[in-house]
C-alpha cells in the first residue's frame, strides 16, 4: 500500500507509540472482552492517521507472535505496568478542600469517608463507556487482573504474569506514598508499633480487596448504588459509602493517633 502525501514519516518506535495509545483508549472505553480480539491494528489505524502497511511493519519483531498479537499484548503491558492512579489521589484531596472550606474543623471520620468517596465516585465515572454506565477504568483493571490469575498455572503466561505483578508492586508503592501516608498525617494517624512502616502495605492491600471486591459487585449488580452514600447520617454529617465505612473501620486496625506531645 502506498502511503498517501502528507502524511508524516515516523520510526517503527513512534508508529508503536501511536496505536498503543489509540489501543489504550479503545480498550478504556469499550472494556475487556474475552481475549483482546477488540483491540486490533486495523482499529486503531483507522482512529488514527497510521497507514495498515506502517502499523504490520512496527511489529514485525518476534518470529513468536504476529503484529496483531504483539500489538495487544503490548496494549495489555501498558495497562498492567503503567496505569495511571493519580486521579484518585486528587480527587480525595479536592474533595477534602471542599470539605475544609464548609467546616473548620471536620472529625476525622468526616475526612476519611469524604476521601474515600471522593475516590470511589472517580473510580466509577471516569472513562465512562459508551452505553454510560459503570465507568471503565476500574471494570477494566479488574477484569484484566482477574482473568489473568484465574488462568490455571499450565496455561498462566509467564510475561503477562510477570507484568501483573510489576504493575502491582508499582502501583501499591505509589498509593502508599502519594495517598495513604499523606492521608496519615493529614489524620494525625501513625502506624501501630507492632506493625511499623509495613501497616501502610497491609492497609493498601486491605482496602484494595474490599475496592475489588465491592467494584465488582457493583459492576455486575448497578441496582445496588454501591457508590451513592447507603448510611443516613445526621445533619451536618457527610454521608457514608459502604466501601467508607469499611476503610474506616481500617484504619484504627494498623495506625494510631499521634500522642499530644507526641
Amino acid at each position: 500500500m502506498v502511503e498517501k502525501k502528507g502524511r508524516p514519516r515516523r520510526s517503527a518506535k513512534q508508529t508503536r507509540q501511536i496505536l498503543v495509545a489509540e489501543g489504550l483508549r479503545q480498550l478504556q472505553e469499550q472494556g475487556v472482552q474475552i481475549g483482546l480480539d477488540h483491540i486490533t491494528l486495523e482499529s486503531a489505524c483507522a482512529a488514527t492517521d497510521v497507514p495498515r502497511s506502517s502499523s504490520h511493519s512496527a511489529w514485525a519483531i518476534d518470529d513468536d507472535f504476529t503484529p496483531q498479537a504483539l500489538f495487544q499484548r503490548t496494549v495489555l503491558h501498558a495497562w498492567l505496568v503503567t496505569r495511571e492512579d493519580s486521579m484518585f489521589a486528587t480527587a480525595a484531596q479536592e474533595a477534602l478542600g471542599e470539605l475544609y472550606e464548609t467546616s473548620s474543623d471536620p472529625s476525622r471520620g468526616d475526612v476519611v469517608r469524604t476521601a474515600i468517596q471522593a475516590a470511589f465516585r472517580e473510580g466509577f465515572n471516569t472513562d465512562a463507556r459508551a452505553d454510560g454506565e459503570t465507568g471503565s477504568y476500574l471494570s477494566t483493571d479488574l477484569a484484566i487482573r482477574f482473568a489473568i490469575a484465574s488462568q490455571p498455572d499450565h496455561e498462566r503466561d509467564a510475561e503477562i504474569l510477570g507484568w501483573l505483578r510489576d504493575g502491582e508492586v508499582s502501583n501499591r508503592e505509589a498509593r502508599i506514598e502519594d495517598s495513604y501516608k499523606p492521608l496519615g498525617e493529614l489524620l494525625g494517624m501513625r502506624p501501630r508499633p507492632e506493625f511499623g512502616e509495613r501497616a501502610y502495605l497491609l492497609f493498601g492491600i486491605a482496602i484494595a480487596a474490599l475496592v475489588e471486591g465491592i467494584g465488582l459487585r457493583a459492576a455486575i449488580l448497578p441496582e445496588l448504588e454501591l457508590d451513592q452514600p447507603l448510611l443516613a447520617a445526621a445533619p451536618g454529617d457527610v454521608p457514608s459509602l459502604l466501601i467508607g465505612v469499611c476503610v474506616e473501620a481500617l484504619v484504627p486496625a494498623f495506625f494510631e493517633p499521634v500522642d499530644d506531645d507526641g
